[in-house]
């Protein structure tokens, strides 16, 4: 279905009530009916006749909508006519909706943004887009409590004619063959870093081993050195009991060796005196 459903002659709700009473009951179940409907508001409110528009917004969006742009949002039916009227007399052209998909709560519009300025006629762009329209239940149907427009980057760059071909032919090329060259120096950084860590953590088992190794055997060469010590100072220990036997021997025999003489002197002396 395509932009001839803006020739309808009237929006009202009640003139399409078959199509437009979705609700929660049925909303697992898109019929072609229910697109229709998608499609019919889709047109209509992407139309540059004010009348339509207004009809649809009296009709179909909440008091409280909200109209979200790259460039700004807004709240408020009266507020969203507002930024129509400005839009409209800026741009000369409609936009065109291409393709709708629609779940029973959310309805995703593809378009294509004519950008034709109404003081420079000559320029035309088009501009791919995409609107978002969130659906909500109430008693009078489904109403529409959210507008999102969504311009990417990459189709306003394209859109414009030497922009575009400079885009396509040169940046992206550019900036690919740049983020090949990065994403290579990064994979050999990382296999740098991964074989070094490797090495490292091998360098540290050997260093391990080489300290546990060497704590046991120097371990193994206290024990023997203490074991020696304790020989050594009990062969000392020995030695010096040995000798003190025998110098206390000696004095023994001395005093033994010395005893006949001073019973002789005493005798002498004994005489003398007589």
């Amino acid at each position: 279905m395509g932009s001839s459903d803006r020739s309808y002659e009237s929006s009202s709700r009640s003139s399409i009530s078959g199509l437009s009473n979705i609700s929660s009951n049925n909303h697992d179940v898109v019929t072609d009916k229910n697109m229709e409907f998608i499609w019919w508001i889709a047109n209509r409110l992407t139309s540059y006749d004010e009348e339509m528009h207004k009809e649809i917004l009296d009709d179909f969006f909440t008091d409280d909508a909200r109209y979200v742009h790259p460039a700004l949002t807004v709240e408020g039916k009266y507020n969203i006519r507002k930024v129509f009227r400005v839009w409209t007399s800026l741009n000369k052209d409609e936009p065109e909706v291409t393709n709708i998909v629609f779940d029973g709560h959310t309805a995703i519009i593809s378009l294509t943004q004519n950008l034709r300025p109404r003081v420079f006629p000559l320029m035309h762009l088009q501009v791919p887009a995409t609107t978002t329209l969130l659906f909500c239940d109430s008693p009078k149907g489904l109403m529409i409590y959210s507008h999102q427009d969504s311009w990417s980057l990459e189709g306003i760059v394209q859109s414009m004619p030497l922009l575009g071909w400079w885009y396509d032919n040169v940046a992206r090329n550019v900036l690919g063959s740049v983020l090949t060259s990065a994403g290579g120096f990064l994979h050999t950084a990382n296999q740098t870093t991964g074989y070094l860590q490797f090495r490292a953590e091998e360098v540290q088992k050997i260093s391990t081993e080489i300290i546990e190794k060497s704590s046991a055997e120097i371990q193994q060469r206290s024990k023997e050195m203490t074991v020696r010590a304790h020989i050594i100072v009990d062969q000392a220990k020995d030695t010096v009991e040995k000798r003190v036997a025998t110098a206390r021997e000696e004095v023994i025999r001395m005093r033994q060796l010395m005893r006949p003489q001073l019973n002789t002197k005493a005798i002498t002396s004994g005489e003398t005196k007589a």
